[in-house]
């Protein structure tokens, strides 16, 4: 059994090293590896992973059987070494040589099934020297670090399967405040789908397809703007021998978000109170309230800060229009602090986890949150908070 050991970490050593470019690469570099259904490797110092796999390409309903982990729970364990594993020999690395760094696939660092699965892989299987397993919203918070200049921040990380809005304190992740939606990526390309199929569509819904109109055609729309049902200006798309014409689909998908009723149902973990006690009626929630919910369930008197620092993440956060949509529903929300609501998003959010990890591999901060394979032997580990 694995007994926790913890560790202070040095923030504003963290802080100060992550705010510059690195551009000296290290001659053993740490292997990055993030994600899952779509895994990105590559080396700790470049900007981007050198690959992406399992290729795109595929059918859907393909790609949907082969994602391997649900919460922090893996679903095929085999087939998230066999990924860990094409890691290792694609880069052509020495697990002994070189560090790894996992981004750990959830906000939840006390009690994580899967970050021992990687533990015990690594050290055992392929015997590796140095291990690094980092919750994804630390990560991207390091990313935005260059911006921020802080390690205090509201990271909401829309991804392929859930929505997490997690809130960082001095780079702790404050657990007990993290709100869980079991809704993403998944849910909206299965709608997009669906309404294919009413136009006629009859292929198989290819991954790519979806992806291209999710991010190229679909927008969201502003605050109390009234959208006419078809829109005056549809966009024409070929798929095969099918033609379409997408007209309020382009606002309605990424509109899930913001549509409370559906919204709601798909709620697994939120404060379910303010700081003060006051309950919140979980049947009205939608993206904004759930962030509203989290900031307000903190110390008063912190609520400004993290108001200053919303960090957008994943790829569902790409849709044109998302950003101002939840600065203005927000700056209703909370009044208290409508002149310092502030959130961060780029045009590259679905790597902000890759990218954070990159740029920490290089930090001299990381030398003593490595966990080596004597750590490992005798049974202690390091929580990275």
């Amino acid at each position: 059994m694995l007994t926790k050991r913890m560790k202070k970490l040095d923030k504003s050593k963290i802080a100060v090293e992550a705010e510059s470019e690195v551009e000296e690469l290290d001659l053993t570099p740490a292997l990055i590896i993030h994600g899952a259904s779509s895994t990105k490797i590559g080396f700790g110092g470049e900007k981007y992973p050198r690959f992406v796999f399992p290729e795109q390409s595929t059918d859907l309903n393909v790609r949907i059987r082969r994602f391997p982990i649900e919460g922090s729970q893996t679903t095929n364990e085999e087939l998230i070494k066999a990924y860990w594993l094409a890691s290792v020999k694609k880069l052509k690395i020495d697990p002994i040589v070189n560090p790894i760094l996992i981004s750990l696939p959830t906000a939840v660092l006390t009690d994580s099934p899967f970050r021992d699965l990687v533990l015990e892989y690594f050290h055992e299987e392929l015997l590796a020297e140095k291990v690094a397993v980092i919750s994804d919203p630390f990560l991207s918070l390091v990313a935005y670090l260059p911006v921020m200049r802080k390690l205090t921040a509201i990271v909401v990380d829309i991804g392929f399967s859930q929505i997490r809005i997690v809130p960082i304190y001095q780079a702790a992740i404050l657990e007990e405040q993290i709100a869980q939606i079991s809704f993403g990526g998944l849910e909206l390309t299965l709608q997009l789908g669906s309404w294919l199929q009413k136009q006629g569509f009859e292929g198989p819904i290819d991954s790519m397809f979806i992806r291209d109109i999710k991010e190229n055609h679909c927008f969201v729309r502003s605050y109390n703007q009234n959208m006419k049902e078809i829109d005056e200006r549809p966009i024409t798309y070929y798929i095969d021998k099918y033609t379409f014409n997408l007209g309020s689909e382009r606002w309605k998908l990424p509109e899930l978000f913001f549509y409370k009723k559906f919204f709601s149902e798909k709620v697994t973990l939120c404060p379910r109170s303010d700081c003060e006690g006051n309950k919140y009626n979980m049947k009205e929630i939608n993206l904004s309230q759930a962030i509203a919910n989290v900031i307000k369930s903190l110390n008063i008197r912190l609520w400004k800060e993290f108001s200053n620092n919303i960090c957008l993440t994943g790829g569902g956060a790409k849709f044109l229009g998302l950003k101002k949509r939840l600065e203005d529903e927000l700056v209703i929300l909370l009044p208290e602090c409508k002149n310092d609501i502030r959130i961060l998003s780029t045009a590259q959010t679905d790597l902000m986890p890759y990218v954070g990890a990159s740029k920490l591999a290089m930090l001299d901060s990381i030398d003593d949150y490595w966990q080596t394979n004597e750590d490992f032997g005798i049974g202690e580990y390091e929580i990275f908070l």
